[in-house]
């Protein structure tokens, strides 16, 4: 297992906080390595939907200038993206379905 250090002052003596939260001796926050940060299921969906609106203004601006290669390079990545924006809501929707189904189905009358 690796030794961890504090960046800032270089002390490896930490202070385990109740709420799993670990503090060097300075009192700078540390975040395990290991632990990445969660990122929002509703902010994933925003940036693929800007990148979505992005790629589309590409798409015409290569049309308006007759760029067949950019054209195709955008048009495939477009599709990358839209189809990983409808499964991944397809799959948290069905997700949601299959609970609300299970919740009601095995209600006992």
């Amino acid at each position: 297992m690796k030794k961890s250090g504090c960046k800032t002052c270089g002390s490896s003596e930490f202070f385990v906080m109740g709420s799993g939260q670990t503090l060097c001796k300075c009192g700078k926050p540390i975040q395990d390595p290991q632990k990445k940060p969660k990122t929002s299921y509703y902010k994933t969906q925003a940036e693929l939907i800007a990148k979505i609106s992005l790629l589309k203004r590409n798409i015409d601006k290569c049309l308006d200038e007759r760029d067949e290669e950019g054209f195709n390079k955008y048009v495939f990545e477009l599709k990358v993206c839209q189809r990983y924006l409808k499964t991944r809501m397809n799959y948290s929707n069905s997700g949601f379905k299959e609970r609300l189904e299970g919740k009601f189905l095995n209600k006992e009358v």
